[in-house]
């Protein structure tokens, strides 16, 4: 089967599956389905290394393209830098926050 006929294949599922999802794209190509496959297996946990050899690439950099970070991804990023509270902390200013404000110079 020619690289042609693939790509017929892919757009005319795609066309009929839009009825259902309107969502998908209005061009889809073999490419986007393998590209697509990849960022999910990594937005899962998948290490890059292994989503390299699972697609055949020689070297890692050619997979990092694919390694684009989900908002979950993000996040759980960002709370793991945050500083553990414990139940003793004590307030560093006890004043209202709009007297604070105004020291600030922010009132």
């Amino acid at each position: 089967m020619s690289e042609g006929n693939v790509e017929r294949f892919i757009q005319q599922y795609a066309d009929k599956a839009r009825e259902f999802c309107p969502d998908i794209p209005l061009h889809v190509y073999p490419h986007m389905l393998r590209r697509t496959r990849a960022t999910n297996l990594y937005q899962n946990g998948v290490e890059l290394a292994l989503v390299s050899r699972i697609l055949g690439h020689a070297f890692l950099d050619t997979t990092r393209v694919y390694a684009k970070p989900s908002l979950a991804m993000m996040r759980e990023a960002m709370d793991s830098l945050e500083a553990p509270k414990t139940r003793d902390e004590k307030p560093l200013w006890v004043g209202s926050e709009e007297e604070m404000a105004k020291l600030c110079g922010l009132r």
